[in-house]
């Protein structure tokens, strides 16, 4: 279940998988592997809803897989919210 601390950490690192491991090495893992991958994953495709390359289907499908993941409204929002940041903040590098 993704919760706000959880997409923090994620934004935190900017979805560097392996800064996020190598900082962690040997302690507990708030996020797991799944998890990092679905937020990954949902990341390419709200990019994609946002840009409207997708079909009104997949836009359903993917706001259903979040609600689905996301332990409340808060954590639905930051997840849509860090799409934006992390996409916007990559297209000024």
């Amino acid at each position: 279940m993704l919760t706000a601390e959880k997409v923090k950490i994620f934004k935190k690192y900017k979805g560097y998988y392996d800064g996020y491991h190598i900082q962690n090495n040997g302690k507990e893992k708030i996020i797991s592997d799944n998890e990092w991958t679905l937020i990954d994953n949902l990341m390419q495709d709200l990019f994609l809803i946002r840009n409207g390359m997708v079909s009104e289907s997949f836009k359903a499908n993917i706001i259903k897989q979040i609600i689905e993941n996301c332990d409340n409204e808060e954590t639905f929002n930051l997840i849509i919210e860090l799409e934006k940041y992390l996409n916007n903040k990559n297209a000024d590098d």
